[in-house]
């Protein structure tokens, strides 16, 4: 089934104003990309480099003290509060119903930004997943049993599950790509046909050629091709995603990551969020790579075509693999191993996918406007972070939020990018996990308010800059 008509699209089709749509339409308008990038972007650059700067003149990171509470309360509470952003993720979708009432027809219904109370939503979602990040990091220093982060894990699966709204309209995107198969690096300026028409209200044929690899089109068109209905399409998105996250946490093990580590990637609304509610798919790309931490000190040819798999699904993974190669000892061969691993998802990505698919990759590549020195500022840092650290260099701590924002858009799914930098350092591995919730709520454009980026964000940035009390430590 192609899921393609040949008739006309309808007018309504041009009307959504979602984040995807909008993405579009700043890659036709420099004009309307200087003008959103001013106001939503260049807030959380500067942020980000001014961690950099408290990192290297030394300052030690604030230790924020958590009662001794046993770890099921610590679980109880990311589960709670992770089945409130469900509900607030829910109660934006509804809400724009009224508006556009072609959404009530969606299978799953996608949240909108401007809703009434939309204030109170982000609120809301700051303070719930600042008691996520609070929660796991009780839960590092406090470890759970294995049982209990089982039934965790399972109670947040179940949620993500039957969630009954995305956070972005990407996983339409997917189901799109999927019924075009390798025709989605050249999309028809047509319609989808039937319920399938829904994908055309968030992104009007002709759709962009797909950002994703070769390797992610022949997964999805195969995992998503024995269900009829776009509802199963969708469904069969998020079980991918959970896949991904298990696949993600066996890889984490596979390294020898601690317990305690694992166990807050485990629990850990903010990837549950991204990577299974929302159906994001950028962990199908990243688990490869950190499974290839695993073999690099033992397998340097195992590692080098796990960083490949990798790269098949998203091209610019094959860079974020880099510092993952570092563990391999001999220095030649690493060369090696990275020039192989970058030539081979190229090869692969033109053979499966061919030019256009190098076109859809353009997205990323920060463009000409007002904040373009300061993006390409962040982008240069963040290549220079993992080039320093795939030559066995220093890690910082403050590239986890550089590699990020390498691009031209800032999204909370981008956060995920950084583990293959941080997996050689535990602590700041564990450092990324624990703020995940958080820092994907506060960089997460959909319910962002002025002030999150004009009050909220300065003030943690702020809290970097602050001394710890030196009568306190904590590991």
């Amino acid at each position: 089934m192609s899921g393609r008509s040949r008739s006309p699209l309808p007018a309504a089709n041009t009307s959504a104003r979602n984040a995807r749509a909008e993405f579009n339409e700043v890659r036709r308008s420099p004009y309307v990309e200087r003008r959103r990038s001013v106001i939503f972007f260049l807030p959380y650059y500067v942020a980000a480099i001014a961690l950099l700067y408290v990192e290297l003149r030394g300052a030690p990171p604030r230790a924020l003290p958590t009662p001794k509470l046993p770890a099921w309360l610590w679980i109880g509470g990311a589960v709670v509060t992770y089945a409130a952003q469900l509900v607030l993720v829910w109660y934006a979708a509804e809400a724009a119903i009224p508006g556009e009432p072609w959404r009530a027809q969606l299978p799953i219904g996608v949240a909108a930004h401007d809703v009434p109370y939309g204030g109170f939503v982000e609120a809301a979602m700051l303070v719930l997943s600042l008691a996520q990040s609070y929660a796991l990091l009780g839960l590092y220093r406090r470890p759970a049993a294995r049982g209990a982060v089982f039934a965790g894990a399972l109670a947040m699966s179940v949620l993500s599950l039957a969630a009954p709204a995305f956070i972005s309209p990407d996983p339409y995107a997917y189901v799109g790509d999927s019924l075009l198969g390798r025709a989605s690096y050249t999309p028809p300026a047509v319609g989808f046909a039937g319920e399938f028409a829904a994908i055309d209200r968030f992104f009007a044929a002709p759709m962009l050629p797909s950002p994703y690899g070769p390797l992610w089109t022949a997964i999805s068109s195969l995992a998503l091709a024995p269900f009829a209905t776009l509802l199963g399409k969708l469904l069969a998105l998020r079980v991918l995603g959970l896949l991904a996250l298990a696949a993600l946490l066996a890889s984490l093990r596979g390294c020898g990551i601690p317990g305690r580590i694992v166990a807050v990637a485990a629990l850990n609304p903010g990837l549950f969020l991204q990577y299974v509610a929302s159906a994001h798919n950028d962990l199908a790309g990243i688990a490869p790579l950190v499974a290839a931490a695993a073999f690099a000190s033992r397998s340097a040819l195992l590692a080098t075509g796990l960083v490949i798999v990798g790269a098949s699904i998203k091209l610019p993974f094959a860079l974020l693999g880099l510092p993952v190669l570092a563990a391999v000892r001999n220095r030649p061969l690493r060369y090696a191993c990275a020039a192989t691993a970058v030539a081979g998802a190229l090869a692969i990505s033109y053979a499966g996918a061919g030019p256009t698919y190098f076109a859809g990759l353009a997205v990323h590549v920060p463009a000409p406007g007002a904040v373009y020195a300061v993006n390409l500022a962040v982008s240069v840092l963040a290549l220079l972070a993992i080039g320093v650290a795939f030559v066995g260099g220093p890690r910082v701590r403050a590239a986890v939020w550089l590699i990020p924002m390498a691009s031209s858009y800032v999204a909370s799914w981008y956060l995920a990018y950084a583990l293959p930098y941080a997996l050689a350092r535990r602590r700041m591995l564990a450092y990324l996990l624990i703020c995940f919730p958080f820092a994907g709520t506060l960089v997460d454009a959909k319910f962002m308010q002025w002030w999150t980026y004009a009050i909220v964000l300065p003030l943690v940035v702020l809290a970097g800059f602050a001394r710890p009390p030196a009568s306190r430590r904590h590991a």
